[in-house]
């Protein structure tokens, strides 16, 4: 059997990032959503106690928030709109029922991902600010009251944002097979690049 030609979709330091994201994420949502309401408590037994809840849910945040904004610029220009995408969204019935035929190429991401993209943007610098300015006891006492408040929901209301997008983003990566394959260990099928990434297989067809 003739062996597959790979080609690189996702560079180490970019792969090892992402999963460093997920880890400290897990972290953070499980330890953000236990404060949330009683009956959600348990959800902070990820750190041991409430008391570890609390000090580990900023801490384990930042170490998510930073590294994601690192990822988002060094991929900033695989996501820049094209004259493409607006063909793709128009040809939205196509891809959700997978009619390859008729779905317009695209390059590295599609537009579904580009929104996605520009989501983790927005709720990741709304994280980041609120969360400084709900940090007891270090920052918040630099803001008045009700400041901490406005901060207290924007950043809930962030979160369980974030979480959707994130349940949106692992739903698109299992729903392509080859996505996650593609994350864990890099490379893809030149195959798999023209069937989904026609664009990006051709790019790099036009550098050999």
């Amino acid at each position: 059997m003739k062996k597959q030609k790979m080609i690189v979709r996702h560079k180490l330091f970019d792969r090892i990032c992402h999963w460093f994201i997920v880890a400290a994420g897990l972290v953070t949502f499980l330890t953000g959503f236990s404060f949330f309401y009683p009956s959600f408590q348990w959800l902070g037994a990820i750190s041991g106690t409430p008391q570890l809840a609390r000090f580990s849910h900023p801490i384990a945040g930042l170490m998510m928030c930073l590294p994601l904004l690192l990822m988002l610029v060094r991929y900033y220009h695989h996501n820049k709109w094209e004259k493409t995408d607006i063909a793709w969204f128009k040809s939205i019935k196509a891809v959700m029922f997978e009619d390859e035929e008729n779905i317009p190429p695209i390059g590295h991401y599609n537009p579904g991902q580009k929104i996605l993209f520009r989501a983790f943007v927005v709720f990741t610098l709304a994280l980041i600010v609120t969360g400084i300015m709900m940090w007891q006891p270090y920052f918040a006492p630099y803001f008045d009251s009700d400041s901490v408040s406005w901060a207290i929901l924007i950043h809930a209301l962030c979160a369980v944002g974030m979480l959707v997008f994130v349940i949106v983003h692992f739903w698109m990566a299992t729903w392509v097979e080859g996505s996650i394959t593609g994350m864990l260990y890099g490379k893809v099928s030149l195959a798999w690049a023209r069937k989904h990434h026609p664009l990006m297989a051709k790019e790099h067809e036009d550098k050999e």
